[in-house]
């Protein structure tokens, strides 16, 4: 399969809020996408497959880091390596922007996209108990750093 990433805009924003539906038990609306995409801090590319969104990543960047928001790929374009070049486009969008580190949370029975990530460089740093709802569901906590350090020290309460 063919297709090409391009950066989206706020015209956009109906076709990311339509794949948002189909992956997701809480959607962001359209107008939350629309807010999100032109808030300047954002970072939202999408992967067209004859002129169709096929695909999207989004994150924003602020003081030296990166959260991803969300990777969604519409089911009929699925198993193409469309998240896969999204993933990179955006790693090498927010590397220009000198982040420290991106972080994202993914549901833990979510595993090939823990394998996605894992690929990608992320590894787990923490966990967010019963963070998603419709199922309720623990989020695994994932960090990519630029810094070389790629160790996740567990904080000792006694230190604080």
């Amino acid at each position: 399969m063919n297709f090409e990433i391009k950066r989206l805009s706020e015209e956009n924003s109906a076709a990311v809020a339509e794949i948002e539906k189909l992956c997701f038990s809480k959607p962001w609306s359209e107008g939350t996408v629309s807010s999100e995409i032109k808030s300047g801090f954002s970072d939202f590319f999408g992967a067209f497959s004859e002129g169709e969104l096929a695909g999207y990543i989004g994150g924003r960047t602020v003081c030296g880091e990166t959260e991803i928001f969300n990777v969604a790929v519409s089911p009929k374009f699925r198993r193409n390596g469309i998240a896969k070049a999204l993933i990179e486009k955006f790693i090498e969008a927010v590397k220009e922007k000198k982040t420290d580190v991106i972080f994202l949370e993914v549901r833990a029975s979510n595993l090939p996209a823990i394998a996605l990530y894992e690929k990608a460089g992320f590894v787990f740093c923490g966990l967010r108990k019963d963070y998603y709802t419709d199922p309720k569901e623990n989020a695994l906590l994932m960090r990519l750093a630029f810094d070389g350090t790629q160790e996740y020290e567990e904080w000792d309460d006694e230190d604080e």
